[in-house]
């Protein structure tokens, strides 16, 4: 009796260390960057682009919105400088972002959210411009949140996109 009572304590113990906990919802807000160095970007424009590109985010996971800015830079002569911003969603006010779980991935959730993208044809408008007025374009963003250090930050990594970042508590 007395080694059935000890396997199935180390059998109880064995389960209770290895189940992964099921985290909150992401609660409060946070602001990261995600990088949008992509080659195709590049050479699709290179006749009004040829540098690189960021997208600068703030979720407010409470809220349920998303904002960020695009900044596109221009490095034809080698400097570097701003080449076009814009609001990813045109009218500032933020885009609904939905959140739920990853069901491949314990511990982490999958968050949705529209951003407002230029056409091709309307990219060498925005030249030195805000870009309010031309043709966009409506194209969802899929992306995985994978909360570290107790949920202050979270690493983002593109589902239906390659891109890929970090988003800190505020």
């Amino acid at each position: 009796m007395k080694k059935l009572l000890s396997v199935f304590v180390l059998f109880y113990s064995a389960l209770t260390f290895s189940a992964i906990p099921e985290l909150p919802f992401p609660s409060g807000s946070c602001s990261g960057i995600l990088s949008l160095t992509d080659p195709e970007l590049s050479s699709n424009n290179s006749r009004t682009f040829d540098g690189d590109a960021n997208l600068t985010l703030i979720f407010d996971f409470d809220a349920g919105q998303a904002y960020g800015v695009f900044l596109l830079y221009d490095n034809f002569d080698g400097d570097s400088e701003r080449f076009a911003q814009w609001s990813m969603d045109q009218d500032l006010s933020g885009t609904s972002l939905t959140i739920e779980r990853d069901e491949l991935m314990p511990a982490s959730f999958i968050a949705t959210f529209s951003i407002d993208f230029p056409i091709d044809e309307s990219t060498p408008n925005l030249v030195d411009l805000q870009p309010t007025g031309n043709v966009f374009v409506d194209y969802t963003v899929k992306f995985r949140l994978l909360p570290t250090g107790g949920g202050s930050m979270y690493i983002i990594q593109g589902i239906n996109n390659a891109e890929h970042g970090f988003c800190a508590a505020l």
